[in-house]
């Protein structure tokens, strides 16, 4: 399956007879939905970035030392295979097999999730905004010029892969190429990668390497699908679209609250074998291409009114059943939904089951930044100073000065228990617009700017409010990256930073 979208990146009689899955985490099983859809196919892109990104900065930890990899040698290691696509060559480890063009993975017999993807940047930041990652360069031959980033997940039991590793590669024509390894074992996962850069140079002779094969396969009925809210289960409606689950289930506000806030709802049952996971997505607009299935990871389908994108998969781990939809209206929003169950006849007919009651409602049409609820702000409180970074103005309290940070020069409180950084990035090839969040009209801005905000935690365990403010200026997009304590000060904090707001002119 390839990643273009993108993260992230998851019947009372039915229910009663799943039997339940031994330490199994409700909470945990939600986290773990979620960022195995961003780590599969959101969070490598960058796009999925907002948005994905933002969302797991916390979680992720940044291991991108000078040193780490060595300048490129496209030396091939024994037993890896030489490949060319998308403008550079490079050597693929061995156990993964070609998918659909520019992606190598392991089939389903491994039951293993390392591959490898080799993608037009698009525009894709290396490392987007909060992420707190910093990239490395590195000699590619026949380059511009190259970087790369790596990022830990090993202290993450949520996630399947301990490793993701991305290098861009800016060829001479300024086109940007991306190749990106995930990786479960993080013991091994360093060297992989450093012999993978290693591996790559750009494809002066295309023609001169195979590149790869992989047809994609046709989607099959969904086996066990009927729709209908089963008598007795709870509908509820997120954005658009309806959903309902068995009676006892619960909604997961931890996992609603999360950065960045309403992308994302969970519900559980009370003994926390099974979940429901419905993620709003980022990158829809390319299904779906960018989510085709291969002959190694098929997909089946289900006939849904209204909708032009409907792709199911499902892989089963450690005792679990995770099952995948992405679902897209026509012409409107995307939809990840993941289900987790026992790995059990009855867990799978829960499976289907959930899956039968989703339909599209009014909302499901893309909003445009216009329609977001503007955000609530404070007015900026008496003794606050202005301080300017390019064209933009904004007031911070008294005592903050200048610091530097993983995500870039700003302004940090006195003890550093808040920062606020300010940067700039270039327009994506394709914009899309942000289907949640806030917006917020600053002055002498081109439009409103968007807002994103929400809980996350860091790596050693502490809570934390992360938000971030995208406005457009002539041919850049500014933006803002605030991260303090969790709590109502830390949001009425940044609601006074953002009135404040204000671009030179206005």
């Amino acid at each position: 399956m390839t990643l273009q979208d993108d993260f992230v990146t998851e019947l009372r009689h039915a229910a009663d007879r799943v039997e339940p899955v031994a330490a199994l985490d409700g909470a945990a099983m939600g986290r773990r939905a979620v960022r195995r859809v961003r780590a599969r196919r959101a969070a490598l892109t960058g796009v999925g970035a907002l948005a994905a990104v933002g969302a797991v900065a916390g979680v992720w930890q940044g291991t991108s030392p000078d040193g780490v990899v060595s300048p490129a040698s496209q030396d091939v290691p024994a037993g890896w295979t030489p490949v060319a696509v998308g403008g550079v060559r490079l050597a693929v480890p061995p156990g993964l097999e070609p998918s659909v063009d520019g992606v190598w993975e392991q089939g389903p017999a491994d039951e293993g999730g390392d591959f490898v993807q080799v993608e037009q940047s698009a525009g894709m930041p290396l490392v987007p905004p909060g992420s707190g990652l910093t990239p490395t360069d590195v000699r590619v031959p026949g380059a511009e010029s190259a970087r790369y980033v790596t990022e830990d997940h090993g202290d993450d039991p949520s996630s399947d892969q301990d490793f993701v590793g991305r290098l861009q590669v800016t060829l001479e024509s300024g086109d940007v190429v991306q190749v990106s390894l995930v990786w479960v074992d993080g013991a091994e996962a360093d060297e992989v990668f450093a012999d993978l850069v290693g591996s790559v140079s750009v494809d002066e002779d295309p023609g001169s390497l195979p590149a790869p094969e992989g047809a994609a396969a046709a989607l099959q009925p969904l086996e066990g699908y009927a729709a209908g809210v089963p008598e007795g289960w709870e509908s509820a409606e997120f954005v658009g679209l309806g959903y309902a689950v068995p009676p006892g289930w619960a909604s997961d506000r931890e996992v609603a609250d999360a950065y960045p806030a309403g992308a994302t709802v969970r519900s559980a049952s009370a003994d926390g074998t099974a979940g429901l996971t419905i993620r709003q997505a980022t990158g829809a607009a390319g299904w779906p291409g960018s989510i085709a299935p291969s002959p190694l990871d098929p997909a089946s389908t289900f006939s849904l009114d209204g909708a032009d994108v409907v792709q199911v998969g499902s892989r089963a781990e450690d005792g679990t059943d995770r099952t995948t939809a992405y679902l897209r209206h026509e012409g409107g929003r995307g939809y990840v939904v993941t289900v987790e169950a026992p790995a059990t006849p009855d867990g799978r007919e829960l499976a289907r089951r959930l899956l039968g009651t989703l339909g599209f409602a009014a909302g499901a049409q893309v909003p445009g930044p216009d329609d977001l609820p503007q955000l609530p702000t404070t007015a900026v409180p008496d003794g606050w100073h202005t301080v300017e970074r390019g064209d933009v103005r904004l007031d911070l309290p008294r005592g903050w000065a200048p610091v530097e940070t993983p995500d870039g020069a700003g302004w940090g409180s006195e003890g550093g228990a808040e920062t606020l950084t300010v940067g700039t990035r270039a327009p994506a090839a394709v914009e899309e617009e942000p289907s949640y969040g806030f917006r917020y009209d600053v002055p002498g801005a081109d439009g409103g700017a968007v807002i994103q905000q929400g809980d996350d935690v860091t790596t050693d365990g502490t809570p934390r409010f992360l938000a971030t403010v995208e406005l457009r200026t002539g041919d850049d997009t500014v933006v803002l990256s605030y991260s303090g304590p969790r709590g109502a000060d830390s949001r009425e904090r940044f609601g006074s930073i953002v009135r404040s707001l204000r671009v030179a002119g206005s």
